[in-house]
């Protein structure tokens, strides 16, 4: 993810650079799934000779070839479930590469069989801004030092460990939440603290999770609420700018293999 002014996170994203010969798999097999065909997850798959993506979407392509998520991408919506297009991918190279080749090949492959092409823009897109409530933050400066830990603490309850502000706005992200979500609360360093979304998502009248338009359950409306009283922080709705992957030009349909 790529704000004018933010961080950077070890996922970050491989855009090929210009080349006299891409890199490119030596054996490829790209199909387009059937309309009857049953809808699985996504699987992904990287050895050290090959990448294989299975029951793939445009947008789960996308990600994995240059690291964009689906509101960092401007293009058509059926790149994104529920959508009719889905992929079966299987490249293959003759002998070990590193995994950001594999990608490079897999951005290739993109551009020949689906004639991809696209450029990249800054815009303005809707994002929440993470800021310290009124009355301060409810949590506290990590004591020991080490990696950031996540650990499951039940039904939507999480104890974050060693995490920074900015880290934390990450878990946050989409599909989580609708927007974006950009740390502006100020506050260096690291910090332990337990969220617990499982009050705000439970209908008390049926005892069951409240579901969003997905039929996913609402994660984002327990966020916004679950943030100001647990924690001390108010996430705000806002526009910032974000570089933009703009696909100018994509097919349905792949090339034969």
């Amino acid at each position: 993810m790529r704000l004018l002014v933010t961080i950077c996170f070890a996922c970050g994203r491989i855009v090929a650079q210009p080349a006299l010969a891409p890199p490119a798999f030596d054996v490829a097999s790209f199909k387009r799934l059937t309309a009857d065909a049953p809808r699985n997850p996504l699987v992904r798959e990287i050895t050290p000779t090959s990448l294989t993506l299975r029951n793939a979407s445009l947008g789960n392509c996308l990600y994995v070839a240059f690291g964009y998520q689906h509101w960092e991408i401007a293009g058509p919506e059926w790149r994104e479930r529920p959508t009719d297009v889905i992929f079966d991918i299987v490249g293959k190279s003759a002998g070990p590469v590193p995994e950001p080749q594999l990608k490079l090949m897999l951005q290739t492959l993109l551009k020949e069989r689906l004639g991809l092409a696209f450029h990249l823009e800054t815009r303005d897109v809707p994002v929440y801004g993470m800021v310290v409530a009124p009355n301060g933050p409810k949590f506290y400066k990590s004591e020991a030092a080490g990696e950031a830990s996540f650990k499951s603490d039940g039904f939507l309850a999480t104890t974050y460990e060693r995490i920074t502000m900015a880290r934390f706005a990450q878990a946050m992200d989409p599909p989580f939440t609708s927007r974006h979500v950009v740390d502006e609360t100020g506050l260096a360093g690291t910090f332990d603290f337990k969220l617990d979304l499982a009050p705000y998502v439970i209908d008390p009248q049926t005892g069951k999770a409240t579901l969003d338009y997905r039929g996913a359950i609402d994660e984002e409306y327990a966020f916004v609420r679950a943030l100001p009283e647990q924690l001390g922080l108010r996430l705000e709705r806002k526009t910032a700018p974000v570089e933009v992957m703009v696909i100018d030009h994509v097919e349905k349909d792949p090339t034969a293999n």
